[in-house]
């Protein structure tokens, strides 16, 4: 299982994750990821500044979740 904290308390489990979109917001042209469990559910990471940035952080937590082997940032 690998959890990663997107906001401050609010945590995804990849494993139920069946698709995940990097999504533009018009009014500041930031960027965040949205993770759905399913065609209803879904969660929304914090924003970033541009589409790299975004890959680096879920890249960077990810690895985190899976070199603790564990929940991380409970």
């Amino acid at each position: 299982m690998i959890i990663i904290e997107v906001k401050k308390d609010k945590f995804v489990n990849i494993d139920n994750v069946f698709r995940m979109d990097i999504l533009l917001r018009e009014d500041n042209q930031r960027v965040y990821w949205r993770f759905y469990a399913n065609d209803e559910s879904f969660c929304s990471s914090r924003e970033f500044t541009d589409v790299q940035e975004a890959h680096s952080w879920l890249s960077m937590q990810i690895a985190r979740a899976q070199g603790s082997g564990e929940i991380i940032s409970l």
